[in-house]
C-alpha cells in the first residue's frame, strides 16, 4: 500500500490520474465510498503536494458527477451525491493540516451533518416522504423475506404497517447523515493512517484512541432524544440516529484505548468487530459501544484505565 501511494503522488499527473480512479472506485459495489475522500485528506496533510487538494477534490467530484449522469442520475442528485461524498473530507483534511485532531474532525463532522438534517427539515415540506419509494420497496422485500420464513412453520407475519416502520427504521435522513458522518471520519483516518506512514510515525492510533465527541454534542444529544421520545418530531429522530451513530465511534476509539491500556489481545476486539455485522448480536454490541462512547464524554474512563492498568503492573511486579 504504500509503495503504491508513493507511486501515485511521484509526479501531478499521477495525483490527478488517482483522484479519477479512486472516484470510480467509490461507486463500485465495494463499500468504500471514502476512497476518494481519503486521497484528499491525505493531499492536504501533505501540503498539497503534488497537487493541491482542491485540485484533488475538483477532480474526483468531476468524475463522480459524470459516471452518476452516465448511469442515469438527474443533474441535482449527481451534484448532491459528489458534493457529500467529497467536499467534508476536503474540509477535514484542511483542519487536520492545520493542527487538528481526528477528535476534532469528528466534531466537525458531525456538527455539520447535524446542520445538514437542520437544512434539510427547513427547506423540505415532507423529509420523510422523500424516502418513501425507497421504504416500500424495502417493505415489499421484507414482506417476500416474512412469507418465506411463515412457509417454514413460524406461524408469524408482520401486517402492512410493521413492515413499512421496519423499513422506515433503515431508510431515513438520519441513516443518510450518519452515512456520511461515517465516510468523513473513514476517509480521515485513512489519509491520516496514509501520511503517518510517509512520515513513519503511527499518527492514526493514537488519535483514534482519543476520539471524542465532546460534552456539547454529548448535551445536544441528550435533548433530541427526550424530544424524539416525547414528541415524535422527525427531526429530533433523525439527530437521535445520528448522535447514536457519531456515540458508537466513539466507543470504538475506547474500546481500541482499552485494548492498548491493559494490554490485551487483538483477538476479543476483532470479535467485536465481527459482532457487528452479526444480526441481532449487533444491536446489543452498537447499543454497548454507543453507551460507552456517550459516558465517556462526562467521565474520565480512560483515566480510570489507565489506572487500572498501573495497579495490574504493579500486581505483576
Amino acid at each position: 500500500m504504500h509503495g503504491v501511494v508513493a507511486w501515485l503522488m511521484a509526479t501531478r499527473v499521477r495525483a490527478i490520474f488517482a483522484a479519477a480512479v479512486l472516484a470510480i472506485l467509490a461507486l463500485t459495489p465495494l463499500f468504500v465510498t471514502w476512497l476518494p475522500g481519503a486521497f484528499i485528506v491525505l493531499l492536504g496533510l501533505r501540503g498539497s503536494q503534488p497537487v493541491s487538494e482542491v485540485k484533488g477534490a475538483l477532480v474526483a467530484g468531476a468524475t463522480l458527477s459524470w459516471l452518476l449522469l452516465s448511469v442515469g442520475a438527474g443533474p441535482v442528485p449527481a451534484m448532491l451525491v459528489a458534493v457529500a461524498l467529497i467536499v467534508p473530507p476536503l474540509l477535514v483534511g484542511r483542519l487536520m493540516a492545520r493542527g487538528g485532531t481526528l477528535s476534532s474532525a469528528f466534531q466537525f463532522a458531525t456538527a455539520a451533518a447535524l446542520v445538514m438534517l437542520v437544512g434539510v427539515h427547513l427547506v423540505l415540506s415532507d423529509p420523510p416522504g422523500v424516502w418513501q419509494p425507497f421504504v416500500e420497496r424495502l417493505a415489499a422485500d421484507l414482506d417476500r423475506m416474512a412469507t418465506m420464513m411463515s412457509s417454514t412453520g413460524s406461524g408469524w407475519h408482520p401486517g402492512d404497517a410493521e413492515l413499512r416502520e421496519a423499513a422506515s427504521a433503515f431508510v431515513n435522513w438520519g441513516v443518510v447523515a450518519w452515512l456520511l458522518l461515517f465516510n468523513t471520519v473513514a476517509a480521515a483516518a485513512v489519509g491520516l493512517y496514509l501520511h503517518g506512514r510517509e512520515l513513519g510515525v503511527a499518527r492514526l492510533g493514537p488519535e483514534f484512541r482519543q476520539l471524542q465527541a465532546g460534552r456539547t454534542l454529548a448535551s445536544a444529544a441528550v435533548v433530541v432524544a427526550l424530544l424524539a421520545a416525547v414528541t415524535r418530531w422527525d427531526f429530533a429522530s433523525d439527530a437521535s440516529r445520528l448522535l447514536l451513530g457519531a456515540f458508537v465511534l466513539q466507543g470504538l476509539g475506547l474500546l481500541h484505548a482499552a485494548r492498548a491500556l491493559l494490554g490485551l489481545g487483538t483477538g476479543w476486539l476483532v470479535g467485536a468487530y465481527v459482532l457487528l455485522f452479526v444480526p441481532f448480536a449487533a444491536l446489543f454490541v452498537e447499543g454497548a459501544l454507543a453507551v460507552c462512547g456517550f459516558l465517556d464524554n462526562w467521565f474520565p474512563l480512560r483515566a480510570k484505565l489507565a489506572a487500572r492498568a498501573v495497579k495490574m503492573k504493579a500486581r505483576g511486579g
